[in-house]
């Protein structure tokens, strides 16, 4: 194993730790060590799924403003469509048109192009199917949801996240 996956592991733990900590709120011998295992089992069985350094972009400060702003404009974009779905539900003639389109983008690395599958789940009215190479396949409540995706300015902004690394 190399150091920079170590640390992330070792890392992780010590997140996991300090939380274990906060919601147990003690430090009695036999909580600090029960929460302790734990954390190593939990990092154990992770370790696969982890977010190493060379799989994410450099954190720098621009870098975590562009994060924040990707957070904070998809979760204008849910509220918008928890609007958006709410009328068409509460809508007598019900105006659905499900639509399943297929549409590819220009993300580079893995771990944006997940990162888009599950924004495009997140946002009620549409549901990633399947992702395989940079071709997402989406299904959407209406044919203007479809279309919204494949402009979606979500990805640009994830584009401009990956241009930091």
């Amino acid at each position: 194993m190399d150091a920079g996956r170590l640390r992330t592991q070792i890392g992780t733990t010590v997140i996991l730790f300090a939380f274990w900590l906060m919601i147990t709120w003690s430090l009695h011998y036999q909580q600090v060590i029960a929460g302790l295992i734990c954390c190593l089992i939990v990092v154990w069985f992770c370790r696969d799924i982890l977010i190493f350094r060379e799989e994410r972009p450099a954190i720098t400060i621009s870098t975590i403003i562009k994060v924040i702003r990707f957070v904070v404009l998809h979760f204008i974009a849910v509220v918008e469509a928890n609007i958006q779905v709410a009328k068409i539900v509460l809508s007598p003639k019900m105006p659905i048109s499900p639509t399943v389109i297929e549409f590819k983008t220009q993300l580079k690395n893995d771990l944006s192009k997940v990162i888009l599958a599950n924004a495009i789940t997140l946002t009620p009215g549409t549901l990633t199917i399947d992702l395989e190479d940079d071709v997402y396949l989406v299904h959407a409540l209406t044919k203007q949801n479809a279309l919204d995706v494949v402009d979606w300015d979500l990805a640009v902004k994830l584009m401009d996240i990956e241009g930091e690394e």
